[in-house]
């Protein structure tokens, strides 16, 4: 779950911007069933632990990068061993990825989910926990397709729809249908903003 901060400022975003938003999310949702589109107006994001299952601490492996190992070591003060899996020398076993580690599993669960279902390593946690629910796809027209890596064509099209504007690839902000979370007030422009903001961040800038 994403803490937005306050912003310095925002800038409102064009009308046709969402509605190219709306219209590249057309073609997208067949493709991503368990999401939906966030913008402006949409149910705002309110953690529901009380009705949550913890589905995704059970059902994934969660991936981690050399920056999340430093700030579990140094918030958590574990050892690798303690939150990573590791082979049988008590190595951390890596994957041939932008973000190698994974985070250690116990009883099909993630090592770190409390009996209460909230994480109990929660400032330490990595950026996908920290992202949850939310997630950015850009959507290609000309190629007919979706896009989830980086690349400076998707960066340089976010920075350009942060300005309201449209530059070559559509970025959309989703939000996973499944989570009980979206109870919230309506997201306001400048709510919006953030969050879009801070979603980026976390998923593509910090790989």
């Amino acid at each position: 779950m994403l803490r937005i901060g306050p912003t310095p400022y925002y800038r409102t975003v064009s009308a046709s911007l969402f509605a190219a938003m709306r219209a590249a999310w057309a073609e997208v949702r067949p493709r991503f069933e368990a999401y939906q589109l966030v913008l402006p107006g949409s149910p705002g994001f309110v953690c529901q632990p009380q009705a949550c299952t913890a589905y995704c601490c059970h059902a994934y492996s969660v991936n981690l990068g050399d920056a999340d190992v430093e700030r579990f070591r140094r918030l958590e003060q574990l050892e690798l061993a303690d939150f990573l899996e590791c082979d049988e020398d008590g190595k951390p076993l890596t994957l041939p990825m932008a973000q190698p580690f994974l985070l250690r599993r116990e009883e099909g669960r993630c090592k770190f989910l409390g009996g209460h279902l909230g994480c109990t390593v929660y400032e330490g946690r990595p950026n996908a926990c920290r992202l949850y629910p939310h997630f950015i796809v850009f959507w290609d027209g000309e190629a007919g397709r979706a896009r989830t890596t980086p690349s400076k064509r998707a960066a340089a099209s976010f920075d350009a729809a942060v300005l309201g504007n449209i530059y070559g690839l559509i970025p959309l902000l989703l939000g996973h249908v499944q989570c009980p979370g979206f109870t919230g007030d309506p997201v306001n422009e400048a709510e919006w903003h953030r969050l879009f903001r801070a979603t980026y961040q976390l998923q593509y800038a910090a790989v």
